[in-house]
């Protein structure tokens, strides 16, 4: 038989009712196979265009529309926009005295070490301007910001020997304190600037030591890498064990992980290594902790061995191995994150665009994500219990709603399509999605554990890959120590400084009470060490 396409208008009058129909019918299901495949052929092509050219925000940009998360009293009138202009300061006139108010720019100051730099006239100055003489007023006093360039400087030890004077042959000589490494030149301050270089202002051993020889300073990059692994596996790892401790106390946990290379791990180039990150959450713990675990593969293994002690709540992205996890632990309880839910539609949104997206299902998927996420933005000050009943009385009936919606829109799209992969992807995760709804203390994302682990992935752009596994340790160690610094508002360096200087003088102790004093939320490091508000 002919296919219908060849037949002539002569042939088709010839042709029974019946059969009429079914051609029309066939050429119908035919024209949705072809519109169906056409929509997920645009898709795909919207979609490799927008990661190819397009903007990587999740934010979408709606002409003439607020964003869900922003709140109106931050909206300003482009009339009201002016250019910042330098802080004046005012007088505040009082009864007595005239008092200045203090700026934003001596505010920023504050706290700074300063040098006072007097500005005189000269007595010939004065005697010509008084020749009756003269009284000194109050300083007019300004204040400019100075750097001081990187500067190196030996410590000279001179440790002082006593004999005799009756020549009995007795020697003493004056303590010596103890070195972070004997007979090596290596300092507290070498190494923690080392480190905060590195692990905190992402700069690579190698671009380090070109910066110390421009100050006249030759080390070799061995050296350096060696004095890292060793300070950080004689020392900082007792440190961070305890931060574990800490961390392995907090209800709720987020966690995520990411590639990255080790070259001398006797596996073959290219060959993957993994970087764990692990971080208390928020509303469940007073101080924050992130703990960085390098493992050699991405099996279930290792997360089950870094938590065999928990329990409590950890929150992930979809990652199966945390799922099989759950079945094995007693205890634990996986709860899942709604930015992945919404990132995949979102993409396909700003593929598609934002008028073009209208009525789209992503658009609509989109749309209703967000609004949970609005709802509970608004509770995020309220205690525990507060916020779990508003959950329960506002968002689960929405929450219902958008599993119900996304189960009967389903069936009607391309399996292969990417809005019915996030569909899938969601109604696969709804156990995982739903637990936030039956706990106060659990948010309903995973950006905790992926903003902990971006000045991981920052460092690997300027590092590309690492050397050894000796190495990748010492990065789990320190990273830990300096993101755990700067979560609780520290001065990175003078952190590490200190606190490699007291695991050296400790190093012999068969106590470990002392760690206490170095926590990062103690009150000894937060007297010493933490970052003015004002600055």
């Amino acid at each position: 038989m002919k296919n219908f396409a060849d037949l002539s208008p002569d042939e088709l009058k010839k042709l029974s009712k019946s059969s009429l129909v079914l051609i029309i019918c066939s050429l119908q299901e035919q024209l949705a196979n072809i519109s169906k495949q056409l929509n997920f052929l645009t898709e795909q092509i919207a979609l490799m265009n927008q990661r190819s050219f397009g903007r990587k925000t999740e934010k979408l940009q709606i002409p003439h529309q607020m964003s869900l998360f922003e709140v109106s009293d931050s909206i300003t009138s482009s009339e009201n926009i002016k250019g910042s202009e330098e802080p004046e300061v005012t007088e505040v006139v009082v009864s007595s005295y005239t008092r200045k108010e203090k700026t934003s720019r001596e505010e920023k100051l504050e706290g700074l070490p300063a040098r006072i730099i007097d500005h005189k006239l000269s007595p010939e100055e004065l005697a010509e301007k008084f020749p009756n003489g003269y009284k000194e007023l109050p300083c007019e006093i300004y204040k400019r910001l100075a750097f001081i360039p990187q500067m190196f400087m030996v410590d000279e030890h001179h440790v002082h020997v006593y004999a005799s004077k009756n020549n009995d042959g007795t020697i003493v000589r004056a303590n010596r304190p103890k070195d972070v490494f004997r007979n090596s030149p290596a300092t507290t301050s070498l190494i923690a600037a080392l480190a905060t270089g590195k692990y905190a202002d992402h700069l690579p051993i190698e671009r380090q030591i070109k910066r110390y020889a421009q100050n006249g300073v030759k080390l070799e990059s061995n050296t350096l890498s060696k004095w890292m692994i060793n300070a950080s596996d004689q020392y900082y790892s007792i440190l961070m064990d305890e931060l574990q401790k800490n961390l392995l106390k907090s209800p709720v946990i987020h966690a995520d992980e990411t590639p990255f290379e080790v070259i001398n791990d006797g596996r073959k180039a290219g060959t993957n290594s993994y970087m764990w990150v692990y971080r208390s959450s928020d509303c469940s713990s007073a101080y924050p902790v992130i703990i960085y675990d390098y493992q050699p593969t991405r099996r279930s293994d290792h997360p089950e061995e870094f938590l065999k002690d928990y329990s409590g709540i950890l929150v992930t992205d979809g990652y199966q191995v945390y799922h099989s996890l759950e079945k094995k632990r007693k205890g634990l309880q996986i709860a899942g994150c709604w930015v992945h839910a919404k990132r995949k539609f979102s993409e396909l949104v700003k593929a598609a665009g934002t008028e073009e997206a209208e009525g789209v299902i992503a658009a609509e998927a989109t749309r209703r994500i967000s609004s949970l996420f609005h709802l509970d933005k608004k509770w995020r000050d309220f205690s525990k219990e507060d916020r779990e009943n508003q959950r329960q009385l506002v968002l689960k009936p929405k929450v219902d709603d958008f599993f119900e919606w996304a189960k009967s829109v389903l069936p009607k799209l391309p399996s292969e399509g990417a809005t019915a992969k996030g569909l899938q992807y969601c109604i696969n995760q709804e156990e995982f999605l739903r637990v936030f709804l039956t706990n106060g203390d659990v948010p309903m994302d995973n950006n905790l554990a992926e903003q902990a682990i971006r000045p991981f992935t920052l460092g690997r752009k300027n590092w590309v890959t690492m050397f050894s596994e000796g190495g990748a340790e010492a990065s789990s160690v320190l990273y830990s120590l300096v993101e755990t610094a700067k979560a609780n508002q520290l001065k990175v360096f003078d952190y590490l400084e200190y606190t490699l200087a007291q695991l050296v003088q400790h190093s012999d102790d068969t106590s470990r009470d002392f760690l206490q004093d170095l926590l990062p939320w103690s009150k000894n490091i937060q007297e010493r060490f933490r970052i003015s508000k004002k600055s």
